[in-house]
């Protein structure tokens, strides 16, 4: 009796077990069992694959189980617009499409490698973005590691307190705030930028208003930095602080009320006005286009001695040469990123063979090369001025 009570037990578990799971076998809505092998509704509890097209019907939460979108799936909510999804325990990953309203995991896993557009995002836990995010606002409470195939797209970005974001691929925000640690070694845009927290650039940032500098900003050799409007650095307790050892250009006004500081390589353009209240430490290189008076149309502050103040030596020379192509090597598809107003490009094959031409304006571009593999030379030229660079493009598919 005890031995036939235990094989009962066992089966039912087996049961148990087998029930928590669900797999699209049809496209369908969620609520609707003929679209599940189990001929049910998952809910909390279930491990759900989906490979097909499913229409998120209602909104869900996964304190255990989780969603798997595979690369032939889908979960887009329905007409109404209004669904949502809260992993607390469970976990998600997306390798197909996902479009949703509300997106919040407090608790658990989360792993996105393809398409997936959201109104709202918040994460508490550590996310690997390894695919294309579009979203309205996103609020990062977990570290947050964007791949070098990773995208970024939407309205605002908050990095919370004690919070890290390491940035390999492309993130374009309008309206971006940091209060915790964002290393950036690619592309980040954004109209606005707040930081608060410490904020290293190792590649590109392109601020489309203005930028306030209330933390610490280290801009490192060889990077950029490019402010349509003004620079400010400045915090109530004068505990702002910016290192430049690359490169910055503000088209409009620059605004120091705390500490600038930055090595020989340091440079800083300055097409308007240039106020400084606060402290221009070690030897880096000011320029500023439009002079009142001095080197520095208002100071009230400290310059050091050995900040050299000239403007034969700026970043338009180092354009062309700072033009990136990537990835590289690449496959059909690769990017072309540049600071230059006209860049002409001309791509052709070792034999000298044009295949491609094309003239694009400041920025990023997405170029597709329908070519076989091989090695290809990306002719970039700027325009304005008729200088030119080489580069060398791998494609493999």
């Amino acid at each position: 009796m005890k031995f036939f009570l235990q094989i009962l037990i066992f089966t039912l578990l087996a049961i148990s077990v087998k029930a928590q799971t669900a797999t699209s076998i049809a496209n369908g809505n969620w609520t609707n069992p003929l679209t599940w092998n189990c001929t049910c509704v998952p809910i909390n509890g279930y491990s759900v694959t989906i490979n097909h097209s499913v229409t998120l019907n209602t909104s869900m939460v996964f304190n255990t189980g989780g969603i798997t979108i595979n690369n032939t799936g889908s979960l887009i909510q329905d007409a109404s617009l209004n669904r949502d999804i809260w992993i607390n325990g469970g976990y998600f990953s997306n390798s197909g499409l996902a479009n949703f309203r509300y997106f919040l995991v407090s608790a658990g896993s989360l792993n996105n490698f393809s398409s997936f557009t959201v109104s709202a995002l918040t994460n508490s836990v550590a996310f690997a973005n390894g695919g294309s995010i579009t979203m309205d606002s996103m609020f990062v409470a977990g570290n947050l590691n964007n791949s070098p195939m990773g995208k970024i797209i939407g309205d605002s970005l908050t990095v919370g307190a004690g919070v890290t974001l390491s940035n390999f691929g492309r993130v374009i925000i309008t309206a971006q705030t940091n209060s915790g640690t964002v290393t950036n070694v690619n592309y980040m845009s954004s109209s606005y930028y707040t930081n608060s927290g410490t904020y290293t650039n190792s590649d590109s940032l392109m601020i489309g208003a203005s930028f306030w500098n209330k933390g610490k900003f280290n801009n490192n050799a060889g990077a950029k930095v490019r402010i349509t409007k003004n620079f400010h650095n400045y915090h109530p307790s004068k505990t702002a602080c910016f290192d430049n050892n690359g490169n910055v250009t503000i088209l409009d006004s620059w605004y120091n009320t705390d500490s600038v500081t930055g090595g020989s390589s340091g440079y800083f353009q300055v097409q308007d006005t240039s106020a400084n209240s606060g402290f221009m430490k070690k030897n880096f290189t000011f320029c500023d286009l439009t002079p009142a008076t001095s080197n520095v149309d208002l100071n009230s502050g400290s310059i050091a001695s050995g900040i050299n103040f000239s403007c034969s030596v700026g970043i338009k020379e180092n354009e062309l040469a700072e033009a990136k192509l990537y990835p590289n090597p690449s496959g059909s598809i690769f990017n072309i990123r540049s600071d230059i107003a006209e860049l002409s490009v001309v791509i052709s094959d070792i034999s000298g063979r044009i295949v491609f031409e094309k003239t694009i304006s400041r920025g990023d571009h997405e170029i597709e090369l329908k070519y076989p593999d091989g090695v290809y030379l990306v002719k970039l030229t700027d325009k304005q001025n008729g200088n030119s660079v080489t580069k060398r493009l791998v494609i493999q598919d």
